[in-house]
């Protein structure tokens, strides 16, 4: 769903249609055509006329959008171009490598370790570690989640904005953390 938002504090966010997020911030408010300090545009839909600095947003006269204030959002979104450098493509990317690393995070937590860093301590070649053999799972997986994660933001760049698949399919690529039943997650 489209989404726009700008807040109080100058800083314009936008989701299209394809599920491109981009922010912009410290900018003067769009000219959507009617008026506000403040607009959402998204799964809620108000605005604030006149924004009271001393009042949190909780307490500022909302008032709903017309149908017309929709269609001027949505024609506003349509309209936008994402900063530079800014893509679908690098979005999954980011988003992918986030999953990935939380996977990691996850699988040492589980294997009894605080963080990857004690798990590469522990799982080096030669460690006397009592946990050496989880801490090499753990490796494993890290290994097989950047493996799989090279592979899928491959594709991801060579493949058209248009023709990109929804990010959870990607996520669905890559492997899911298990834990071994002495050690329960």
């Amino acid at each position: 769903m489209n989404a726009l938002v700008f807040d109080n504090d100058g800083n314009l966010f936008i989701r299209k249609e394809s599920g491109l997020e981009y922010t912009f911030e410290n900018v003067d408010a769009p000219a959507l055509g009617f008026e506000y300090a403040m607009v959402v545009y998204d799964e809620d839909e108000f605005k604030v006329v006149e924004w009271d600095g001393d009042k949190p947003l909780e307490e500022q006269q909302q008032e709903p959008l017309t149908e017309g204030d929709k269609e001027l959002c949505e024609q506003y979104i349509a309209n936008s171009e994402p900063p530079e450098g800014v893509s679908l493509q690098t979005q999954h990317v980011n988003r992918l490598e986030d999953v990935v690393n939380d996977h990691v995070i996850r699988m040492s937590g589980d294997y009894g370790f605080n963080d990857f860093i004690m798990a590469i301590y522990a799982g080096r070649e030669g460690s006397n570690h009592p946990y050496r053999s989880n801490a090499r799972r753990v490796l494993e997986f890290a290994d097989a989640q950047n493996t799989v994660l090279a592979e899928v933001t491959a594709e991801i760049h060579t493949t058209r904005e248009d023709f990109l698949k929804p990010f959870e399919e990607y996520v669905n690529m890559l492997p899911l953390p298990v834990s071994l039943p002495d050690h329960p997650s």
